[in-house]
């Protein structure tokens, strides 16, 4: 069972270990054509709103889930990753590469981690040099 609080506490180390904001203020600035940053840049604000939202609304339950706040939040995850996804097409195709490639090697890593089958010794650590 997960409760209300493993939300709110993973949102916040996500955000706090990620340096989300400022890696995305990075991206637009940096990666995004200039006709496209200003909705870029609004996609993003969104983006940290609702993670904002999850945590205020998680926070704000103090015993498990009702089904109905369960959907709730699923629909806020949804409209995160709706926002994050267009986002992502703003980029030229030469950085959607460079994202997917990405995310395909913390797919695996998390993986491994997940299975139990992560061993540093011989896979190594996670690097996007």
């Amino acid at each position: 069972k997960v409760a209300p609080l493993q939300f709110s506490f993973g949102t916040r180390i996500l955000l706090r270990n990620s340096k989300l904001d400022s890696n995305m203020k990075l991206m637009i600035a940096q990666e995004i054509p200039r006709s496209d940053r200003k909705k870029a840049a609004r996609n993003a604000s969104n983006s940290m709103n609702i993670l904002q939202d999850i945590i205020t609304f998680s926070d704000g339950i103090q015993r498990d889930f009702e089904p109905q706040e369960m959907l709730d939040l699923a629909d806020k995850y949804k409209v995160l990753r709706i926002n994050l996804n267009q986002l992502y097409e703003y980029l030229p195709q030469k950085e959607k590469d460079k994202y997917y490639g990405y995310f395909v090697e913390v797919t695996e890593y998390e993986k491994k981690i997940a299975d139990g089958v992560y061993n540093p010794d011989i896979d190594g650590v996670l690097k996007f040099d």
